[in-house]
């Protein structure tokens, strides 16, 4: 069995800006889901915004069913883009 760092993440949602991707991987670590995004606390260092588009989320393939299954019980995060179907196993 792989190590779970060694499983490619998968992209599981676009946040629209850094502040609502920071606010989707606190709530999916506050339940437990190991969670990313390709937002980072430097940018704003570099002249970045917070409020800046496209960031996105990920999460390691196993966990993306549960994650999707937290981020439905908050009614901000309905309309996400680009999200991820997870295949049935």
């Amino acid at each position: 069995m792989a190590d779970e760092l060694d499983i490619e993440p998968v992209r599981l949602c676009d946040a629209a800006n850094e502040v609502e991707a920071t606010l989707i991987v606190n709530l999916l670590s506050d339940d437990g889901i190991p969670a990313r995004s390709d937002a980072t606390q430097a940018s704003g260092v570099f002249g970045g915004l917070p409020f800046e588009s496209g960031h996105g989320v990920y999460v390691q393939p196993q966990h993306a069913r549960r994650a999707l299954e937290v981020l439905s019980n908050y009614p901000h995060f309905q309309d996400l883009k680009n999200v991820h179907q997870p295949t049935s196993d």
